[in-house]
């Protein structure tokens, strides 16, 4: 006999903008910054890559809490890499992978007097558009199971695939993503002007920026505007930029070719407050590839991405993470390293940057902004 399991959905009516709630961007206040913890052996390395999840948790959990979001079967195994971390908590979520920024909620607030509400949203996941080819079914359920842990009203928008990587936004009305990702097959039965209405509900904006396309060769997520340019600050973004861009000297054509088309956009463009966006280039890493080595290494599971040697990696130093005091910045040991950090600490003199060898991440088709998902702060659910 099946067993049915129940899910408590305290799914609210209205839409969020008709509720005030708006998503805040990476660069406000946060209470706490949600992280997963590598745990399917068919999409990473898993010892090497929970290494960096584990730098990058020690990193930001001396400034603020960091929740590590892992799989039952090493619940216990985290417990224990985490047992003396007082500002780390691990939280046991069955899911398939813990790519976090595109299965946990979206985050929103409302300001109320001195108050700050806290709602979320859930958008419907299935697999980056590829419900057939990967296993997707349990971290179709986070969203839900992370606000319910959290006490949260949910706003259930489960009939609008999208993931959290797919946009980013200011805190001010304005939300950048790319027509490569989200016109693609994930929602083929919706127009550019539909979908802007739909994230223009969930999120609360009056501004939608469609820059072409993400870094050269994201195969995995057809896209992710979070790999190639996200915003730094109100008018703000980082824009990925291979070296010699725009000259006969630049050897990454491919990449090139999108930053250029992404520049053109961003340059014409204001924010929603009427704004001309100032545009900082985020040095490019150099073409990275699988090596034979990794790919004997790596496994390979039923319902998992299967990878090649010599295939370009979707590396950038742009997947960082933003945090109150800290961004952690992605670091490949190649020749743009250095000047990705010094760029961020050119943008937050206030903050503190720390690099993090990220080849591990990469490996399994994502980076560390990926594993992540900001809350934040607020006094009220």
């Amino acid at each position: 006999m099946t067993k049915t399991r129940k899910i408590c959905i305290k799914s609210l009516v209205k839409t969020p903008i008709k509720d005030g709630f708006y998503m805040p961007a990476e660069f406000q206040k946060q209470e706490a910054t949600w992280l997963g913890f590598p745990s399917n052996p068919g999409t990473f390395r898993l010892t090497p890559a929970q290494k960096v999840i584990q730098a990058v948790a020690d990193i930001i959990s001396k400034y603020q809490k960091v929740n590590i979001v892992v799989q039952p079967s090493m619940w216990e195994h985290a417990c224990d890499v985490f047992k003396n971390c007082k500002n780390i908590f691990v939280v046991e979520v069955n899911t398939n992978d813990n790519w976090l920024r595109d299965i946990a909620p979206t985050f929103l607030i409302k300001n109320v007097n001195k108050d700050i509400y806290l709602r979320s949203v859930g958008w419907k996941f299935n697999g980056w558009g590829n419900p057939k080819e990967i296993e997707h079914n349990l971290d179709a359920l986070t969203a839900l199971k992370i606000s319910n842990s959290l006490s949260i009203p949910f706003y259930n928008k489960n009939d609008f695939v999208c993931e959290g990587g797919s946009f980013s936004v200011d805190g001010q009305g304005t939300l950048i993503t790319t027509e490569q990702c989200l016109l693609n097959h994930r929602n083929k039965n919706l127009s550019k002007k539909q979908i802007n209405t739909i994230l223009s509900n969930y999120l609360n904006l009056t501004q939608i920026i469609w820059i072409p396309h993400g870094v050269a060769n994201d195969t995995d997520t057809m896209g992710h505007v979070d790999n190639i340019c996200v915003f730094v600050g109100v008018g703000k973004v980082i824009l990925t930029w291979p070296d010699d861009c725009g000259t006969e000297q630049c050897v990454d054509k491919e990449q090139e070719k999108w930053s250029l088309a992404a520049l053109h956009v961003l340059e014409n463009t204001p924010d929603a407050n009427g704004n001309k966006i100032k545009v900082y280039k985020m040095p490019h890493p150099p073409i990275l590839t699988y090596s034979k080595e990794e790919i004997k290494t790596l496994p390979v599971t039923d319902g998992s991405f299967v990878r090649k040697a010599n295939v370009r990696l979707a590396a950038s130093h742009v997947n960082l993470i933003i945090t109150n005091d800290v961004v952690v910045v992605p670091t490949f040991n190649c020749s743009t390293d250095s000047r990705a950090l010094k760029t961020m600490s050119e943008i937050f003199p206030d903050k503190k940057i720390v690099g993090v060898y990220a080849r591990e991440i990469v490996l399994g088709g994502g980076n560390i902004h990926c594993m992540s998902q900001q809350q934040p702060y607020s006094t009220k659910t």
